[in-house]
C-alpha cells in the first residue's frame, strides 16, 4: 500500500518546489547553448522628463505626440542632432540655468531615432517611438 502513494508524493513534492510564486529567470530557463536575450523595444524604459549626455547608451520608449527635454549643461558642447525621422529636436530659448541649453524632443512618427552629440565628448541616446 505504501508503494502506491510514493510516486504521487514525489510528484507533489516536485510541483511544490516549482510553485514558488517567482517567475522563471533567464538563468533557469535558458540552456547553455542559447545566446543572451536581446532587449526588445517594448522593454525600453519610458522616456523621463529630462534626458542628456549622462544617459549615453540608454534606450527610451516614447509614443507619438509625447515629448521629453534634452538638457546639455556644458555651454561649450557642440549642438546635438537627431538621426532618424521618429523624433524632432526643437531648440528651447528660455532656459534659466546658466550655460544650460535645452531642446524639446518630440516623437512624431513610429520608428527609431538616435539623439547624439556632433563632437566631443560623444554620447548617444536611442529612442523607440510607437503609436499612442
Amino acid at each position: 500500500m505504501r508503494r502506491r502513494w510514493l510516486p504521487t508524493l514525489l510528484l507533489l513534492a516536485a510541483l511544490a518546489g516549482c510553485a514558488s510564486g517567482e517567475p522563471p529567470t533567464e538563468a533557469t530557463t535558458a540552456g547553455p547553448e542559447s545566446a543572451p536575450a536581446q532587449p526588445s523595444p517594448s522593454a525600453a524604459a519610458p522616456a523621463p522628463r529630462f534626458i542628456g549626455p549622462a544617459d549615453d547608451g540608454r534606450t527610451f520608449a516614447m509614443t507619438v505626440g509625447q515629448t521629453t527635454t534634452l538638457r546639455i549643461t556644458d555651454a561649450e558642447a557642440p549642438e546635438p542632432e537627431a538621426v532618424g525621422t521618429a523624433v524632432l529636436l526643437i531648440p528651447v530659448t528660455n532656459v534659466t540655468a546658466a550655460g544650460a541649453r535645452e531642446w524639446e524632443v518630440r516623437a512624431v512618427e513610429p520608428g527609431t531615432a538616435v539623439v547624439r552629440s556632433t563632437g566631443e565628448p560623444s554620447w548617444e541616446i536611442s529612442l523607440t517611438v510607437t503609436e499612442g
